[in-house]
């Protein structure tokens, strides 16, 4: 099964797996609400522009945060995006604010159809989870295209907040959908920890390296591959 010791991965699981990392994440986000609606709305957008430096991630979500104004239903709902429409400035990194507006009027649809993220992903096809998210969200900046080989890390994320069930760090809030169904969220520093543990010899961070990751996790954590991800965590923070 490798080079690294499964028993140490799982006792990194369940030491990194704890509320006292959520301030430093950006998970810190939509812990900062009660409603499901709110926290999946939080953790959507916020998990969207969860590119580059983790200080300049929580720095943007910050402000996201504050353009909810307390409710980011009440935001969705009341269109309270719809100024950003045609705003060509630069909102983070390479969004503008129009792709806020445009990803924030997808999800307007979503709510208005479904009622939910979660029920407008049920009723959406896709071989994975992550595929029905890229459908639903296709053409959106930031949402990676389907037919192509992204490891969707920031998809991969959202689900993992929503869907795990041990609601610690992750909600759990989706209970449509099995843990078992996750991908691990990889980005190119769970890749070479990864590499380092002997779990993948890819060379690459795509879609495929991530499904091997996931399925050594499953030999592991049968039925919640993605606390993996803790494991791989405590590794890295064990080993520099």
């Amino acid at each position: 099964m490798g080079q690294i010791d499964i028993q140490q991965l799982r006792d990194w699981a369940a030491e990194y797996n704890r509320d006292k990392f959520i301030h430093s994440d950006p998970v810190q986000f939509p812990h900062r609400y009660s409603e499901a609606k709110d926290i999946e709305i939080s953790a959507f957008l916020t998990a969207w522009i969860s590119y580059g430096n983790r200080k300049c991630i929580i720095t943007k979500a910050e402000e996201l945060d504050r353009m909810f104004g307390g409710s980011p239903l009440h935001f969705i709902l009341n269109n309270k995006y719809s100024n950003y429409q045609n705003n060509y400035n630069s909102f983070y990194r390479f969004f503008k604010y129009h792709d806020l507006y445009e990803i924030c009027e997808r999800m307007h649809y979503c709510y208005q159809k479904f009622g939910s993220l979660e029920s407008a992903l049920k009723s959406t096809s896709g071989q994975t989870l992550v595929q029905r998210i890229q459908y639903l969200f296709i053409d959106i900046n930031g949402i990676p295209k389907p037919e192509g080989n992204s490891a969707c890390k920031r998809i991969c994320m959202f689900l993992r907040w929503m869907i795990r069930q041990d609601k610690t760090v992750d909600f759990g809030i989706w209970e449509s959908f099995s843990p078992s169904e996750l991908i691990i969220p990889l980005d190119t520093h769970v890749h070479q920890i990864a590499k380092k543990c002997g779990i993948t010899q890819r060379s690459t961070p795509d879609i495929k390296t991530a499904m091997e990751i996931t399925d050594f996790m499953k030999q592991i954590f049968p039925e919640d591959p993605c606390l993996g991800d803790f494991a791989l965590f405590g590794y890295g923070i064990n080993n520099k």
